[in-house]
């Protein structure tokens, strides 16, 4: 019994996080082109913001769920170029240089 309540606790806590974060699938919606308000009607307001004006990019911080069921929170970008969708995802594996 304390196993069963000890796995619904962990189902329930994970799950909590999902909601409170949104899960990366969130992304999916996402295209390539988008300005910043469509982005942000998606996804809602980023963790936080920075800028490069060399590049001309800002970059929108976000705080998701891998999915559903994850152990935390991790970090995804979407990158804009003249306020325009240039790229998102896991910073790890998006390509990072300008095209």
């Amino acid at each position: 019994m304390k196993k069963l309540t000890s796995l619904f606790l962990i189902a329930f806590l994970t799950g909590c996080q999902a909601m409170a974060y949104g899960t990366a699938a969130d992304f999916n919606k996402l295209s390539i082109g988008m300005d910043k308000a469509q982005v942000i009607q998606i996804m809602g307001e980023p963790s936080s913001t920075a800028g490069n004006a060399d590049t001309r990019e800002e970059i929108f911080t976000y705080r998701r769920m891998p999915n559903v069921v994850s152990w935390g929170p991790s970090t995804y970008i979407a990158v804009f170029r003249d306020g325009k969708l240039l790229r998102y995802g896991n910073p790890n594996l998006i390509n990072s240089t300008t095209p």
